[in-house]
């Protein structure tokens, strides 16, 4: 089993005292799991439905858990991400329910509209120590260097540069961690799906060309980000969202000019 995934195998019930930011000290002594689901669900703001919506499962699932009539593990790390609350406090009630690492550090978050691979604000900030449930993931990046004459380009992976993701989204994702990376969309050939200087997270060990699908692409130094649709002849289709701009390409992949495939694109940031 993946490192990632057991994280979520937290099944012990104790309890630890909370101070709400104002002086006054709550007891949590004696709470279970479905105590601690109902308080982080309620501190967050959400209902039920709203939960379980952004954690992928139904609202009965929630509500089970709350009432104390399933003690499943499975989803207290999602559950914890989506509230920004503690994990561990949530899993077993140790520590704070909002521990110092989870105030301020994850951005707005909001279940994405009309496509599974769509969920915003992933991407955590700030400059404290890694929680359990983060991983730091290599950047894509164009970089100029000397070449004859002039400067030129090359797509290169981390150049220093890495960023905090959430390991709850690339298991949601199937996406093994080593194989993950993140890019920065350059331009508006992908909008409206995606929006010039979103950030993207990249699936390297995913590179099979699947119908339809959005990748990474090494195009001469260029980083692109585009559908690919298969051809006869072991040529790709190179598609654009904004195709009145920028219309279709069309490529041999045994062609040295052919763009190359850094990975399928698992995630992409929106913006209101």
């Amino acid at each position: 089993m993946p490192a990632f995934e057991k994280r979520n195998a937290y099944i012990v019930d104790t309890g630890t005292p909370f101070c709400n930011g104002i002086g006054a000290p709550i007891s949590f002594s004696g709470m279970n799991i479905g105590d601690r689901v109902r308080r982080a669900r309620k501190n967050a703001g959400l209902t039920q439905k709203q939960l379980g919506d952004a954690v992928g499962v139904r609202q009965a699932t929630i509500s089970d858990l709350e009432k104390g009539e399933s003690r499943s593990s499975a989803y207290l790390v999602q559950i914890a991400d989506v509230c920004s609350v503690s994990a561990e406090w949530l899993a077993t009630g140790k520590g704070e329910m909002l521990g110092a690492s989870n105030v301020s550090t994850l951005r707005p978050r909001r279940p994405a509209e009309g496509n599974a691979e769509l969920i915003d604000h992933e991407i955590i900030e700030g400059s404290e120590p890694l929680r359990p449930d983060e991983v730091m993931l290599p950047v894509f990046r164009e970089v100029e260097f000397a070449a004859g004459d002039g400067c030129a380009t090359q797509v290169i992976e981390n150049h220093g540069a890495e960023e905090r993701f959430s390991l709850p989204r690339l298991s949601r994702a199937g996406v093994q961690p080593e194989n993950a990376a993140l890019a920065i969309v350059k331009g508006d050939s992908m909008c409206p799906a995606i929006n010039d200087g979103a950030t993207i997270g990249i699936d390297k060990g995913s590179r099979s060309v699947v119908d339809g699908k959005i990748y990474a692409l090494d195009h001469d130094g260029m980083l692109r980000v585009k559908r690919l649709y298969r051809m006869p002849l072991n040529r790709v289709r190179v598609v654009s969202e904004n195709s009145v701009e920028y219309p279709e390409e069309v490529y041999s992949l045994a062609d040295p000019d052919a763009p190359k495939i850094l990975g399928r694109v698992f995630w992409w940031e929106n913006f209101d």
